[in-house]
């Protein structure tokens, strides 16, 4: 008998992808969605942990209150997506693209957000450590 079962396929080598389904308050847990595509989808209250999620794209998705933690992203894109209300925690993010994002009332804790870049934002009441940017900038301005 062949030690190759023909029902199982190894889920490393599937990429999942993801459309116009209605997931909210979903799990996620110590699983690897490298390379998946969420498409119009409600992930609205869901919790990402322990996830790899390697060139992961989210295109147009409903995110609010959103729980990420232990991540690992890298070259992941959130395009057009509103994940206000969430927070990132403890989360490697390399090259992550946030493209039209509605980020209000979320928190980066403990993140590596080396080389992030921020161009033509709202940033009314961004704090960084503590630290008001806006005043800082307005500050920075003036001198």
């Amino acid at each position: 008998m062949s030690d190759k079962n023909p029902y199982f396929e190894p889920g490393f080598d599937k990429k999942v992808e993801i459309s116009y389904d209605n997931l909210p308050n979903s799990s996620f847990e110590d699983v690897n969605l490298g390379g998946a595509t969420f498409t119009n989808v409600n992930l609205k209250g869901s919790n990402f942990e322990d996830v790899n999620m390697d060139d992961t794209i989210f295109d147009n998705i409903s995110m609010q209150n959103t729980r990420f933690t232990d991540m690992y992203m890298v070259n992941s894109r959130f395009l057009g997506v509103n994940i206000s209300g969430s927070r990132f925690g403890c989360s490697i993010m390399n090259n992550v693209e946030f493209k039209n994002p509605d980020l209000k009332n979320s928190q980066f804790i403990h993140c590596d957000l080396t080389g992030v870049e921020i161009s033509d934002c709202k940033i009314d009441g961004l704090k960084i450590n503590g630290i008001d940017i806006q005043k800082l900038l307005e500050q920075h301005d003036k001198d």
